[in-house]
């Protein structure tokens, strides 16, 4: 039983790991042989370790050589074997190395890490999201998840081949330990499949991990209720967003710029929600405000439970409960 376990782990040892091993095994065996049959030139196994493998590496100090004839001809033995395994060795080591890396960049190579971004889905707005989110935070790990791409398409970011749908893609991923898991909408499919994809993920996603982090994208406005049902924490809206800009852009014009670069977190605007410091509750939306521009941030807005009330009066009193919405630059 014992044999055939060895046996079992030792197959799952990678190749260079085995020959590796093998040498090492070798170079414990010579040395033994060579303190046995000339205990004076080696009267430590230490003495013979040295020996062997400064022969085996070919580099041959010359401090210790054999004298006896057996001791040279071990020596013979020696130079054939070891420089043979050891040039396996390096060979397939550096086989191995360059696999791996064609599997990190074909997508087949599993993320371990943790507290890690995945975004879902190649194109314009991804490719985006990642460039603004690897200028901000440079420090965050980021998956991408897309099964039409060869390879990855950007480096310093990890990629996963494969349908998201599937919960070996995203275990591939380690959506459980993720931060956050962005959902974008399909460009392959049209608006109503896309969304119906977009929902399947948000399912697969939160299956595995409830407490998942999702942003989902939603096309369609029947859409964005079952999102919501399926477990999405948040919804961007593609068709009001764009919408909004434009209709701004035709009553008030060249705004449309200044709209869609409000918020760019790669140039350090954006928006945070932040909790309310205890002392300055029950206080006027103008007092806040003061308090916030010393903080070298905007106070735009009040969250009020699911209401969200943007530039109320000066004499507007902020509650115990309430959230500051605040832009920062």
């Amino acid at each position: 039983m014992s044999k055939s376990l060895f046996i079992t782990a030792w197959q799952k040892l990678p190749v260079y790991a085995r020959i590796a091993l093998f040498v090492l095994f070798l170079i414990l065996i010579f040395a033994m042989i060579m303190t046995w049959i000339e205990p004076e030139t080696y009267p430590t196994l230490f003495d013979g370790l040295w020996w062997t493998v400064v022969t085996i590496s070919t580099v041959g100090f010359g401090d210790l050589v054999p004298k006896t004839i057996v001791g040279k001809a071990v020596g013979m033995l020696i130079i054939l074997l070891g420089a043979a395994f050891a040039t396996a060795f390096f060979a397939t080591f550096a086989a191995a190395a360059v696999e791996l890396q064609h599997r990190y960049k074909r997508g087949s190579l599993m993320f371990k890490s943790k507290d890690h971004v995945i975004i879902i889905g190649w194109n314009a707005k991804s490719a985006e999201m990642i460039r603004s989110m690897m200028k901000a935070t440079p420090e965050q790990k980021i998956v991408l998840i897309d099964q039409t791409l060869e390879e990855s398409p950007i480096d310093h970011i990890h990629f996963i081949k494969g349908p998201a749908i599937q919960d070996s893609t995203l275990l591939h991923a380690n959506s459980v330990k993720a931060r956050t898991v962005v959902v974008t909408s399909d460009q392959h499919k049209n608006e109503t499949e896309a969304d119906m994809q977009t929902i399947l993920i948000i399912l697969a996603v939160k299956g595995l991990n409830p407490d998942t982090y999702t942003i989902a994208e939603i096309q369609t406005a029947h859409q964005a209720a079952n999102a919501i049902r399926a477990g999405a924490d948040e919804i961007v809206k593609t068709f009001e967003l764009s919408s909004h800009i434009m209709v701004n852009g035709v009553l008030h014009k060249h705004s449309v710029r200044e709209s869609t670069e409000m918020v760019n977190p790669g140039e350090g605007k954006h928006i945070e929600v932040n909790d309310i410091p205890i002392p300055l509750c029950e206080t006027p939306f103008k007092d806040l405000s003061l308090y916030f521009l010393e903080h070298r941030s905007i106070l735009v807005g009040i969250k009020r439970n699911d209401q969200l009330i943007y530039n109320p009066a000066a004499d507007f009193t902020v509650h115990e409960g309430d959230k500051a919405i605040l832009f920062i630059c």
